[in-house]
C-alpha cells in the first residue's frame, strides 16, 4: 500500500535548503558499550521503520509541487562496517530524496563497543521525532536479543495523525486568540530583515554543486559528569532563569571570546563589537496530544540578535536572554516563523528564494532537546539504558551546517549528564578551532556554575 500527501511550508524550505555543498541533514551519534549483534538489529531497524512512514518517504512533484510517497514494508538503508569504534564518525553521503528515503543508519562494531550513527533529512522530522525512532528502534532490538527481558512493549502511535503535522495544532479559535499577539511577531521579521548578521568565521559560501565538506560529519563533543550537571541546573535556579537560558547566555559570551581570539574582527575592534551576532534557536510546537504522532516536523524556530556590546555585562545579558525567551513563550512567537514561511509561499519565487541563502541569516545554531531517552520500559544501569546485550553510555545530537553557518550546537541530557555537540563545517572552520570553540563554550559553563555557588555563599 502506498499514500502521497502534501509536503508543509517546513519541510518544503528544508527540501530547497539541501544541496550537494549544504545537505539539510542531522545526526544522532549513539555510542555503545557492547557489540551490536547484526541481525538482530536490521530486524528491530526494519520493525521501527514501520512505525514512522514519514522516515521511508521520498519526494515526488505533483503539479509543479513536492509531495511525500511513502511506501509499506520499505527497508531500512544500513551500512555496516566491521572496524575499530574511535572519535572519528564514519563518512556520510548526502540524502535525496528525491530517489531515496530521508534515513540512514552508520553502524560500526569492534569486539568490545558500537557506534551508531542516525542520519536523517530534517525535512522527514525534527530532533524530537527522531529520538521517538530510536527509541522504538532500542526497544525492538532488545526484544530480539537473547537477553531481552518479558514486557518490553513499543509506545502507541497513530500514523492518522500525520496528515496533521502541518496545522502545528491551529484551530481557527487559536489563530483568532493569537493574532494580537503576533503583532509583536511583525517587529521581529522587521529586525530579521533589516539587521545583518555576521558568520563566526568570516568566509563566502560555496556553490551548491560543490563537493561537500570533508570530513563529513565533523562532530566534536564534551560530555559533563553527572556531578556538573546538577550543579549546571542548580545554578539556573539560583540564578532565576532556565538552563536553556543560561546555556544561550553562556554560548554567546563563548562565540564573542572565540572571535576576539581569533581576531576575526582585525584592528577595529569598536566596530566589531557592533556587528549582529545572531542564533537560531530550535522550539518545539508539540502538545500533548502530538505524543502519538510517529517522527515528523513539529518544530518552528525564533532568532536571538546580540552585539558584542551588549555582552560586555554577563549578567545583564543572561537578564535579556531571559526577558526574551519568556516574552517569545508568552506570546506563542515560535508560530510567527511558521506563518512567515505561509507568507513566502505565495510570494513570486516562494519558499525556494527564500532559501536561497544569498547572505549570511544566522551566525550558528543551538538546539537543546533536554532529556533525552528518558522514558520508556528498558532497564538502567547507573542510570544508561540497557537495551539487550549492549548498555547506551553517551547520545551527541548535530543539526545542519548551512551557508555562512559553520557551527551548529546541541545540547542534551541523557542519564542525568549535559552533553554539548558541535557539528562544524571544516572548510572555513578548522578541527583545532572547533575545539577551541567547544573548550571556551565548556569553560563558560563551569564558570556560571561556580558564579552561582559564589551567589549562594554572599
Amino acid at each position: 500500500m502506498t499514500a502521497t500527501f502534501p509536503v508543509t511550508p517546513f519541510e518544503e524550505l528544508m527540501l530547497y535548503q539541501d544541496s550537494r555543498a549544504y545537505p539539510c541533514v542531522c545526526f544522532i551519534r549513539l555510542r555503545f558499550d557492547g557489540a551490536l549483534d547484526r541481525e538482530a538489529f536490521e530486524v528491530a531497524a526494519r520493525a521501527a521503520l514501520t512505525r514512522h512512514p514519514m522516515l521511508s518517504a521520498t519526494v515526488i512533484q505533483r503539479r509543479g509541487r513536492p509531495c511525500w510517497h511513502s511506501v509499506d514494508q520499505a527497508e531500512p538503508a544500513i551500512v555496516w562496517n566491521k572496524a575499530v569504534v574511535s572519535e572519528q564518525c564514519p563518512r556520510a553521503d548526502a540524502l535525496y530524496l528525491a530517489c531515496k528515503a530521508g534515513l540512514r543508519l552508520l553502524v560500526t562494531v569492534d569486539r568490545d563497543h558500537s557506534d551508531l550513527l542516525v542520519e536523517f533529512h530534517h525535512a522527514c522530522c525534527d530532533g524530537q521525532g527522531i529520538f521517538q525512532f530510536i527509541h522504538d528502534l532500542l526497544i525492538a532490538y532488545a526484544n530480539e536479543t537473547a537477553e531481552a527481558l518479558p514486557g518490553l512493549t513499543l509506545p502507541t502511535l497513530d500514523q492518522d495523525r500525520l496528515p496533521q503535522r502541518g496545522s502545528m495544532n491551529l484551530t481557527v479559535f487559536r489563530l483568532l486568540k493569537m493574532a494580537r499577539k503576533q503583532s509583536v511577531g511583525l517587529l521581529g521579521i522587521r529586525q530579521f530583515i533589516m539587521r545583518a548578521p555576521q558568520p563566526l568565521v568570516p568566509h563566502d559560501r560555496y556553490p551548491a554543486d560543490s563537493d561537500p565538506p570533508d570530513p563529513y560529519p565533523a562532530l566534536c563533543a564534551h560530555h559533563f559528569d553527572r556531578g556538573t550537571a546538577t550543579a549546571f541546573r542548580t545554578a539556573a535556579k539560583r540564578l532565576g532563569v532556565t538552563a536553556n537560558d543560561l546555556l544561550t547566555r553562556d554560548l554567546f559570551l563563548a562565540i564573542r571570546e572565540f572571535r576576539h581570539r581569533d581576531n576575526t574582527g582585525g584592528e577595529d575592534n569598536a566596530s566589531y563589537e557592533k556587528e549582529w551576532l545572531r542564533l537560531m534557536i530550535p522550539i518545539s510546537l508539540r502538545r500533548a496530544s502530538d505524543r502519538r504522532t510517529p517522527a515528523a516536523n513539529v518544530v518552528s524556530s525564533v532568532f536571538l540578535d546580540r552585539r558584542g556590546v551588549d555582552m560586555a555585562d554577563a549578567e545583564q545579558l543572561l537578564e535579556s536572554v531571559k526577558d526574551e525567551m519568556n516574552l517569545i513563550k508568552r506570546l506563542q512567537l515560535g508560530f510567527t516563523f511558521i506563518f512567515s514561511l505561509y507568507a513566502n509561499r505565495l510570494l513570486p519565487g516562494g519558499l525556494r528564494r527564500t532559501a536561497a541563502g544569498r547572505r549570511c541569516h544566522t551566525s550558528a545554531v543551538f538546539t537543546n532537546l533536554g532529556k533525552t531517552l528518558a522514558g520508556g520500559p528498558l532497564p538502567k544501569s547507573e542510570g544508561r539504558l540497557v537495551c539487550g546485550n549492549v548498555r547506551l553510555d553517551h547520545v551527541e545530537i548535530a543539526p545542519p551546517i548551512a551557508p555562512y553557518m559553520c557551527a551548529a550546537f546541541a545540547a542534551s541530557w541523557y542519564a542525568k549528564r549535559l552533553s554539548i555537540t558541535l557539528h562544524y563545517d571544516p572548510r572555513p572552520l578548522t578541527a583545532a578551532g572547533a575545539v577551541e570553540l567547544l573548550k571556551i563554550f565548556v569553560t563558560k559553563i563551569r564558570q556560571s556554575v561556580g558564579h552561582a555557588e559564589e551567589l549562594l555563599a554572599v
